[in-house]
């Protein structure tokens, strides 16, 4: 008898989404850690005719505040300035002020496409001038405060790291084998990472990065000391969605050879009612737009021969084996009632195993998050939580049964 094989499963994507938080008062501790207090002095700078001008610039409190897709790094200036007349070897102070300015400085926060962090605009403006005995000082002031501007623009860009070589050693680990048992491996194909804009509510700043790709899984495992040859290293894509969980979703195939030996093992015991199956080949049938499992048994007992059943397929989670439901004789058959009695002897006796461990996922997905976290700065936390490990449905196509497992969980990382 002939069938209709069901459409392959099309390919399917996984991906590993990572949620990025970060406190703002503990990135302004950081901050304020790297700048420092004091941003510049100056002891009698001639300015003509006023005489000679003194001064001390110090930081105030570091202010954050996202800024659609760029950090706003607020900094406000104090001044205390002096203004003296030589008088031969002396310069008696005849005027001081305590003029206030304010440093913005703007900071992107989206990587660009080659994962580098852009450069810092700094911007000073004068909030409180400064006039000493009708000598307007300001100008002198906001000029001095502008020849600063570069050397705390430097300052800003000297302390951005270096992302690039990092996810770069991600991208290739990805490309690494994860063990699921002692002869088979997950095996990845990543070929796309995106960021997702970042958002600030209160306290904390959010954003999203996720690698994503296909799936596969490899028996036996490529031995250890094979070298690993990574796809070169994507452009970073912005995008308004990126996931923030992990889901991995793998298609697990199972020759027609070993799930006809299955279960013919399974079903292959001394007659019953005078009924026994000798041998069963299975194969993939489309029936009413429906992918279904055929079976030509090989009968002996009251019926002799061959008969032919369908059923659908179906993943039993409590002894992770695939059954078949709705078993009955093929389209075409005649009905007869001992064969309709076999047909439920097979619904409820017929499985077999996966040639992969779905128990054994999370774990794997474990190891591989671990692996990823490895040489993060140490005031950043990882925190993995895996969810579940299901088989998402059965599906028979020309070669063989597949079964989509889902590995899922979340990873987090924190600044705090």
């Amino acid at each position: 008898m002939e069938f209709q094989s069901p459409a392959p499963l099309p390919p399917q994507r996984s991906h590993i989404g990572v949620a990025i938080e970060a406190k703002l008062s503990a990135l302004q501790r950081e901050l304020g850690s790297r700048v420092p207090v004091t941003l510049a002095r100056e002891r009698r700078r001639p300015v003509g005719a006023a005489g000679d001008v003194s001064y001390v610039v110090r930081r105030g409190a570091i202010g954050l505040k996202l800024d659609s897709d760029r950090l706003l790094v607020s900094v406000p200036v104090d001044v205390d300035v002096e203004i003296c007349k030589p008088l031969g070897p002396f310069c008696p102070t005849y005027g001081r002020c305590q003029p206030r300015l304010s440093a913005v400085a703007s900071v992107p926060a989206l990587l660009d496409e080659r994962y580098a962090v852009g450069k810092s605009r700094v911007a000073i403006s004068v909030v409180s001038p400064c006039t000493i005995a009708g000598i307007d000082a300001t100008p002198e002031i906001r000029q001095q405060a502008r020849q600063q501007v570069g050397n705390v623009q430097a300052r800003i860009d000297a302390s951005m790291p270096e992302l690039r070589s990092s996810v770069a050693s991600m991208w290739e680990l990805l490309h690494h084998p994860v063990a699921l048992g002692k002869t088979t491996c997950l095996r990845i194909t990543p070929d796309r990472i995106s960021q997702a804009r970042p958002v600030a509510s209160k306290d904390t700043l959010r954003a999203r990065i996720s690698a994503e790709g296909e799936l596969g899984i490899e028996d036996p495992c490529e031995a250890p000391e094979a070298p690993v040859r990574p796809a070169p290293l994507p452009r970073l894509a912005t995008l308004e969605e990126v996931p923030d969980d992990v889901v991995l979703r793998v298609p697990i195939r199972t020759s027609w050879v070993d799930i006809s030996a299955a279960f013919t093992r399974s079903l292959a015991a001394k007659p019953e009612h005078g009924l026994g199956i000798v041998k069963v080949e299975a194969q993939a049938a489309e029936i009413g737009g429906r992918a279904h499992v055929a079976l030509q048994a090989t009968v002996r007992g009251r019926v002799c021969g061959d008969a032919w059943f369908v059923g659908v397929p179906r993943f039993d989670a409590s002894t992770s084996r695939v059954r078949l439901g709705e078993v009955r004789q093929a389209p075409g058959e005649v009905r007869q009632p001992e064969l309709e009695a076999l047909a439920r002897r097979i619904e409820a006796e017929a499985s077999a195993a996966l040639p992969v461990d779905v128990a054994s996922g999370p774990a794997a997905l474990e190891q591989l998050v671990v692996s990823l976290s490895r040489g993060l700065p140490p005031q950043v936390t990882a925190e993995h939580e895996t969810a579940r490990a299901e088989v998402s449905g059965l599906f028979p196509e020309s070669q063989g049964l597949v079964a989509l497992a889902v590995f899922s969980g979340r990873t987090r990382l924190g600044f705090e």
